[in-house]
């Protein structure tokens, strides 16, 4: 993947154009889960390696978010919509999930905690950044970038929301 930018841009735009096929946006959802992510083969193929499981499971993951909750924004990153999840007190339980989401390794892991987040997002009406998600989800491996990026968003404005 040499150019993420213009890949998420590109990929976003392909699942946006076909959000209205009730079909496809079936199958994209499963990849939400392992046991059923071969749903999504037909679709992200032409996008990415299928026997590259890294490349494979961002592809995966982004096009379930995007199926599941295709409410898109152009700002943010997930500890921007994490934050916003937390907004209801009822849901302060999402700091200890998002915790968890940081102290992962790899791409894989990050995948494995995201669902339940992306569930959360469409039944509380909060949209996802799906491009900056692909981003991120790219760089994951490569240090810590995107955990310090999702951190920032995330408490940088909880403390700001605190003293207002």
């Amino acid at each position: 993947m040499a150019d993420w930018d213009k890949q998420a841009k590109d990929f976003v735009a392909y699942l946006q154009a076909r959000r209205d096929d009730r079909g496809l946006m079936a199958n994209l959802r499963r990849g939400l889960s392992d046991t059923t992510a071969n749903r999504t083969w037909p679709y992200i193929a032409r996008w990415c390696r299928l026997d590259h499981d890294r490349q494979r499971r961002i592809f995966e993951i982004v096009a379930a978010s995007f199926a599941f909750n295709p409410e898109s924004v152009s700002e943010g990153n997930m500890g921007t919509t994490m934050r916003q999840l937390t907004m209801d007190k009822n849901l302060r339980t999402f700091e200890a999930r998002f915790k968890r989401i940081l102290s992962c390794d790899t791409v894989s892991e990050v995948c494995e905690r995201l669902p339940a987040v992306i569930r959360a997002t469409k039944a509380k009406g909060v949209a996802i950044n799906h491009q900056q998600l692909f981003k991120d989800l790219c760089y994951w491996d490569w240090g810590e970038r995107s955990k310090i990026e999702w951190a920032n968003a995330y408490w940088g404005n909880l403390q700001e929301e605190e003293t207002t």
